[in-house]
């Protein structure tokens, strides 16, 4: 069997250098890839638990090791949720989530089969009933979990259970009802349902960063090289249209490889508002076994002719 998402490397590449428009090309893309046969139910899911930084890092950790992923086949992106109210443009950014009520997150789309190891790793992010930064106040960095259907959901069961063994006292999880209160000091976690309380993808400043605690200071393979590559594909993570994403790369005429593709600073910026839906991450998470190259050629020309 191959992995579509292995391949969309090469294939954004032939279809760029056809002339495709970075957008046109994307999309094409994310058609090819999930027109595939499904092999394995995808799921996202959020996790929050303190600031995102340090979490994002973790879960990027376990998708390497888990899933064996790489590159843009890398899935956990931070940003915000559990709050009741949006902006005027209909998003939560960094100078407003907090008074719309929402909390740091990471966003991870895995295999349902996965999902008590992501819990696991979930759970040892917690120093006794804390989180690990307790020195970050507030409902903004209050301990979260997000999950399709909340506490209903037959995966509940499973990440409630992936406590064991991994939290030094057993932490209670409760439904959320939106604007929810700081966490800090309990063994608790509130619990969303994902269809009541979506994910808000943070500004491209915000992913893939350094952590201000002991070890924070990551290698260039984490904040330079994983970046460049998740973020050049223009698929999982794009401008949000937040005030320090404008003129960020990742829009449909203006791709990441265009900047030069180097450090944080080339990242500060966006046009389009961008959440990657739950179909669209899935599709680019699908493992696949296929003839490739005849839906690729078909739907290059197609595409070709197109645009």
């Amino acid at each position: 069997p191959f992995s579509a998402r292995s391949l969309s490397t090469p294939i954004l590449s032939i279809l760029r250098a056809m002339g495709l428009r970075p957008g046109v090309a994307a999309a094409v893309l994310a058609w090819l890839v999930g027109a595939v046969a499904v092999e394995e139910d995808l799921v996202n899911i959020y996790f929050g638990a303190g600031c995102f930084w340090h979490v994002q890092h973790e879960f990027i950790k376990a998708e390497q090791n888990f899933l064996k992923r790489e590159g843009e086949e890398l899935t956990a992106i931070t940003g915000y949720a559990g709050g009741s109210k949006l902006n005027s443009k209909g998003m939560a950014c960094y100078n407003d989530y907090t008074g719309l009520g929402h909390t740091e997150v990471v966003e991870v789309v895995i295999p349902r089969s996965a999902v008590s190891d992501f819990a696991a790793v979930f759970w040892k992010l917690f120093v006794g009933k804390d989180r690990v930064d307790t020195m970050d106040r507030g409902p903004a960095y209050r301990a979260a979990l997000g999950l399709p259907g909340g506490i209903s959901s037959p995966l509940f069961a499973l990440i409630k259970a992936a406590q064991e063994g991994n939290v030094a006292q057993p932490f209670t999880m409760t439904a959320g009802a939106g604007d929810d209160p700081d966490t800090l000091g309990q063994a608790l976690v509130w619990v969303y349902d994902t269809t009541a309380f979506p994910f808000h993808q943070a500004e491209l400043y915000h992913q893939f960063h350094d952590d201000f605690l002991p070890g924070g200071d990551y290698p260039n393979s984490y904040n330079v090289d994983i970046r460049q590559q998740v973020l050049a594909a223009c698929l999982r993570a794009k401008a949000t249209g937040c005030m320090s994403d404008e003129g960020a790369p990742c829009t449909p005429d203006n791709d990441f490889r265009s900047l030069g593709g180097s450090g944080m600073g080339a990242m500060d910026g966006g046009v389009t508002t961008t959440t990657v839906k739950a179909s669209n991450a899935a599709s680019l998470a699908t493992r696949t076994s296929f003839p490739f190259a005849s839906c690729i050629l078909s739907w290059c020309l197609i595409a070709k002719w197109a645009f």
